[in-house]
């Protein structure tokens, strides 16, 4: 995201959570590959906060949404009236988290906060410094944590991506996580290939018709509990159709003839975002939605309490559940 946006034209300055990560860059010069094909330079690098954000007008938070709260943290202290701030992606509840962790920190700035759907790129940086996008998505969904701010924040994002569109609320983008349905499950049902270190295409390969299916049930399950907060949001197949214009008769099918899918290869650690982040910010929370509505979501609790067992960890606990989320609130 930041060598895009310096491919743009913008100034730009990188914030990493460890000075390792800052000190694994040789260079601040990226090269991107892929749907675009240039050479960038970031501004800075920097674990220091106060540098990162001094004079930043959009501030764009890409990190896994598991360190949602450690970013909310750091930022407390620097932000000031008038910034606009993006999770990119929120996930689910992810503006509701992320303004409780900066009024927790005492945070009185008057910052425009927002949420997106999805990551704006299919990406991946199999090597530092160089990123492959392999797409930019056809389709973007933001929304305000305050609707007050909904228009400036649209007009300030689409001065880089024109393909985003107004949302009608964080309850929307929220329970539109699609990473909830498309990362646990197919981890967890490949997961001695994953501990193995194979190399293989995680949508092309690791999605079977029979895991695709499965996919299916819990999606029934994430749009039936939006329905309970009154959001109506796209299935999982209708998602496909318009980030990608994929095809097909069943999810598996869609999922083959996604262009952008054919070439990314699966995680080689188990210790991957595709649990840590889509377990605790997409289905430990739409899973506790779905009990505060009275929704039925019997694969995400059996994928939540596998996930727990398998890695020794109670990640219902860990994740936003009902300490940090009134679920209730939210069904007037």
């Amino acid at each position: 995201m930041a060598a895009y946006f310096s491919y743009l034209g913008y100034n730009t300055a990188l914030y990493a959570r460890d000075v390792e990560r800052v000190e694994m860059f040789t260079s601040n010069r990226f090269i991107l590959s892929g749907e675009v094909e240039a050479e960038a330079e970031v501004g800075l690098i920097s674990t220091d906060m106060r540098d990162v954000l001094r004079d930043a007008y959009l501030i764009m938070v890409t990190t896994p949404a598991q360190y949602h709260p450690i970013v909310a943290r750091a930022m407390a202290p620097h932000l000031v009236d008038g910034q606009a701030v993006i999770l990119n992606p929120g996930r689910t509840f992810g503006t509701l988290a992320f303004s409780k962790v900066l009024a927790e920190r005492g945070c009185t700035a008057d910052i425009m906060l927002g949420e997106t759907d999805t990551f704006a790129f299919t990406c991946r940086c199999p090597e530092v410094g160089k990123p492959q996008i392999h797409k930019i998505k056809d389709s973007l969904q933001l929304a305000a944590h305050e609707k007050k701010y909904a228009q400036r924040l649209i007009e300030i994002i689409r001065e880089i991506f024109n393909m985003v569109s107004l949302a009608e609320s964080t309850l929307y983008t929220g329970f539109s996580n699609i990473g909830m349905v498309f990362h646990p499950m197919p981890i967890l049902m490949n997961l001695t290939r994953v501990e193995a270190k194979e190399n293989f295409r995680f949508y092309m390969d690791g999605i079977s018709p029979l895991v695709a299916g499965l996919l299916e049930k819990m999606d029934v399950e994430r749009v039936t509990v939006a329905n309970a907060f009154g959001v109506t949001v796209p299935t999982a197949s209708q998602w496909l159709a318009e980030c990608y214009g994929s095809r097909g008769d069943s999810l598996f099918e869609q999922i083959q003839d996604t262009d952008a899918y054919k070439t990314v290869l699966a995680p080689t650690d188990i210790d991957t975002r595709y649990i840590f982040e889509d377990v605790l910010t997409g289905c430990v929370p739409t899973s506790c939605a779905g009990k505060a509505a009275g929704v039925h979501t019997e694969v995400l609790d059996t994928l939540i309490k596998w996930a727990s067992i398998l890695y020794g960890r109670d990640f219902h606990a860990e994740g936003r559940n009902e300490t940090i989320i009134d679920f209730k609130a939210f069904l007037g």
